[in-house]
């Protein structure tokens, strides 16, 4: 049985609170996960390229409103 079998028959033997507290410990979780990549991406300059090229969109008037 694999980590993901047994973490899944765990899930569903909790009960409604168990779940409510184990989604906001999984959201915190990933959003920690997501900030952490995002923080590597800028400082290995992944994103240098693509900031540029919004901002000269940006400045040649070629963006839209959200």
């Amino acid at each position: 049985m694999s980590k993901l079998d047994e973490i899944q028959m765990m899930i569903h033997s909790l009960d409604k609170q168990e779940i409510v507290r184990l989604r906001e410990w999984f959201d915190e979780f990933e959003g920690d996960m997501w900030d952490q990549e995002f923080d590597k991406n800028i400082k290995e300059k992944k994103l240098a390229a693509k900031a540029a090229s919004a901002k000269k969109d940006f400045n040649e008037g070629k963006s839209t409103p959200v």
